[in-house]
């Protein structure tokens, strides 16, 4: 009876201590972007078991998961491909998401935007990184493997945007659960 309390207590006091924990870390990505810190990291698949890309998100350490997208602080998305993928291809699953995610109306007020933003865009191949930089006073920055390609002042344009990953009706619904649960 004693070592079977012993041993539930132990589990208990791993599981306990493991749920307190730094945010789980992930080879792929720093730990911190300068004050910004890993906070959640999320795989996309497709057909269930082909990765196509690992995703972080990165916010200020008492920042919220839930008013990320509302609230006026700084936070960046990247994403590490791990397959090839043509230009065309990530500018129609974004177009799909946002036909999905907005109206006509939405969609139409930020098409310029979302056009100039597209124009940057690249082919990847594994390995390849996008990251966006979000913040409240320069809008939205867009860096192919840590090269600076974009940039939108305009912070309802990023909000907009990055919503394709972390609103409602998002790209890859797993994905938006892995990077907002912290």
């Amino acid at each position: 009876m004693i070592k079977r309390g012993l041993f539930l207590w132990f589990c208990y006091t791993v599981l306990f201590n493991l749920s307190w924990a730094d945010p789980a870390s992930h080879p792929d990505f720093k730990s911190v972007r300068g004050e910004l810190e890993l906070k959640s990291t999320a795989t996309a698949t497709w057909l269930v078991f082909i990765d196509v890309y690992d995703a972080a998100l990165y916010a200020e350490p008492d920042g919220q998961a839930n008013l990320l997208l509302e609230d006026d602080r700084p936070f960046s998305l990247e994403i590490r491909y791990k397959v090839a993928l043509s230009k065309s291809q990530l500018i129609e699953g974004a177009d799909v998401a946002l036909s999905k995610q907005h109206s006509e109306q939405q969609r139409s007020f930020y098409q310029k935007d979302v056009d100039a933003l597209h124009y940057h865009y690249q082919d990847v191949t594994e390995g390849d990184r996008f990251r966006l930089d979000i913040h409240p006073d320069d809008g939205l920055s867009l860096l192919f493997n840590d090269e600076l390609l974009y940039k939108n002042d305009s912070i309802d344009f990023a909000r907009y945007y990055v919503g394709l990953w972390l609103a409602e009706n998002p790209l890859s619904k797993p994905v938006r659960q892995g990077l907002l649960d912290w």
